[in-house]
């Protein structure tokens, strides 16, 4: 039942009883018989006032039950907040209710108790995730299940790709992955969601202004099926929207929307949807490739990029010939990962990307934190720039800095090249990015181990590699005449559940002029290996 139509009426017997007694004052007092329905209306004040108790009680005691159970909630993450929150549905749901819930929790204190409180609350709204922070977890979610096809009744339950995690979704939580779903022009995939809700839907105590109303669930449905052409299913739960609000002019006028819809042909297609599809196609096939182990792939000692490897040699696992993807082992100390992470920490920005017609744009299709650490400013920096030196043969006096990465709900890096372009006229290339030319090689350092998913693929070459602390991929950007190798099309997947760190460095080519010169191309693109 909803507080607030238990407390109102009795504020206005109590505000009509005050009006009535101040009316009828003279005639009540001087006369016995004329008090005695005042009697009657004390019995009902009363009454009513035992009522407010209750209701008070009630509240009392729903409060105190969600304190438990989110005290309870908020001390398993205070025993390991990173792995906590490495939990997408545990991350997810954090976010959702410091969004949402809190905003519920003080409409709830305001009637009428708690001004202080309130006053509280006020103060610390400003540090609380905003819209757009909800936005970008519900799309994290929903790229989880697209990307790895996860059955979203799994998801719910928490279990994520036959793992069975300690965290589950409420039904407000599925409620507001179906409202960004339906708002993203994705109705199919927002009914899918939507319908798990009332399945969920008794298994909340949260108090009217914050759970989910059954009129605006049933209306977000029926958009959801309008918006994906099912308009006699639109109609049915619009109406019965009607019934639980007759008088609600915009029901009225939603459902004669779609009673026009339903003697008009239907679409074709519907393309938004169909584009999200196929983008999360694209990734579930480059994510879930089965790997393998082909004839002619080696692992080996890197005795011979510089002097040094002579007396240290590297550790050297091929990841495939065509493009040449290399895995290093034990490149990077936890020590100095605790260090880097440490350094990346306190600065961490929104991960934008770089295309032809916007630079630095922030875009669903990279979903993640990053920090730019200047190599020459640490001896850490310089220490692994001598190790890049020695692992690749290149000369990093032009590269870029190091770009420290962290993903968290569904982060992820949709498939892209790192080189800029693909001009044979090298005289056309819009000055190589100011200084250093293209970029001709990739180093990726991970700084995590990823509990599940977070694997970087090659889609074309159908290659993938999981997060392991302390190893790093080596790749060409750029064929043997300096032109983009569209092999090395690569993808950062879905972090399904934990914390994923990188580093990475892009090697410019200028620098390596006299190292790596543009020859007739030719089957390998590897300088000096092996």
């Amino acid at each position: 039942m909803n507080i607030q139509w238990i407390l109102l009426p009795g504020f206005f017997l109590v505000f009509l009883a005050l009006i009535q007694g101040e009316e009828q004052k003279s005639t009540h007092s001087l006369s016995v018989v004329t008090m005695v329905p005042l009697v009657n209306l004390e019995e009902k004040l009363i009454d009513n006032l035992e009522e407010y108790a209750k209701a008070m009680d009630h509240k009392l005691q729903n409060i105190r039950r969600n304190i438990q159970k989110m005290r309870t909630e908020n001390k398993k993450a205070q025993l390991d907040a990173i792995g906590y929150l490495s939990n997408p549905l545990n991350g997810f749901s954090l976010v959702r209710r410091l969004h949402q819930d809190w905003a519920g929790w003080r409409q709830y204190m305001e009637q009428p108790v708690g001004a202080s409180k309130i006053r509280n609350l006020d103060n610390l709204r400003s540090r609380l995730p905003c819209k757009e922070d909800l936005h970008d977890a519900c799309e994290g979610l929903v790229r989880i299940q697209g990307n790895y096809e996860l059955n979203i009744t799994d998801i719910i339950r928490g279990k994520l790709q036959g793992r069975q995690h300690n965290a589950s979704m409420s039904a407000i939580d599925i409620f507001a992955v179906g409202n960004y779903l339906l708002n993203t022009s994705r109705p199919a995939s927002a009914i899918q969601w939507l319908q798990e809700v009332v399945i969920h839907s008794q298994e909340s105590f949260l108090p009217a202004e914050i759970s989910v109303k059954e009129v605006e669930f049933l209306k977000l449905l029926a958009l959801a099926h309008k918006g994906n052409q099912s308009f006699p299913n639109a109609l049915a739960l619009m109406e019965s929207c009607l019934k639980l609000r007759p008088h609600d002019a915009d029901l009225v006028r939603k459902c004669r929307e779609i009673e026009e819809l339903m003697g008009t042909p239907l679409n074709a297609t519907l393309k938004d949807e169909k584009k999200s599809y196929l983008s999360l196609k694209e990734m579930a096939i480059a994510c879930n490739v089965t790997l393998k182990n082909p004839a002619g792939l080696h692992c080996f000692y890197n005795f011979n990029t510089t002097s040094f490897l002579r007396l240290a040699p590297l550790k050297v696992e091929q990841v495939g010939l065509h493009p040449q993807v290399l895995l290093y082992h034990e490149v990077l100390s936890p020590r100095e990962i605790t260090s880097i992470i440490r350094i990346a920490t306190q600065r961490m920005k929104v991960a934008k990307t770089t295309n032809k017609v916007k630079t630095n744009s922030k875009t669903h299709y990279r979903t993640a934190k990053y920090h730019w650490i200047v190599k020459e400013m640490t001896k850490l920096g310089r220490r692994i720039k001598r190790r890049i030196g020695d692992m690749t043969g290149f000369d990093l006096q032009s590269s870029e800095s190091y770009q420290v990465i962290n993903y968290a709900i569904g982060g992820h890096y949709g498939p892209h090249y790192d080189f800029f372009n693909f001009s044979t006229d090298h005289s056309k290339r819009k000055n190589d990015y100011r200084t250093g030319g293209d970029r001709i090689a990739t180093v990726l350092f991970y700084l995590s181990d990823v509990e599940q998913g977070g694997a970087t693929a090659f889609p074309t070459a159908r290659y993938i590699v999981y997060p392991r602390a302390g190893t790093a991929l080596f790749w060409h950007n750029l064929d043997t005449e300096g032109n983009g190798d569209l092999l090395s099309r690569h993808t950062a997947c879905a972090v399904i559940s934990g914390s994923k760190w990188v580093m990475t460095e892009w090697i410019r080519e200028r620098s390596q002029i006299f190292i790596r010169p543009c020859l007739p191309r030719k089957n390998t693109t590897s300088p000096r290996l092996g």
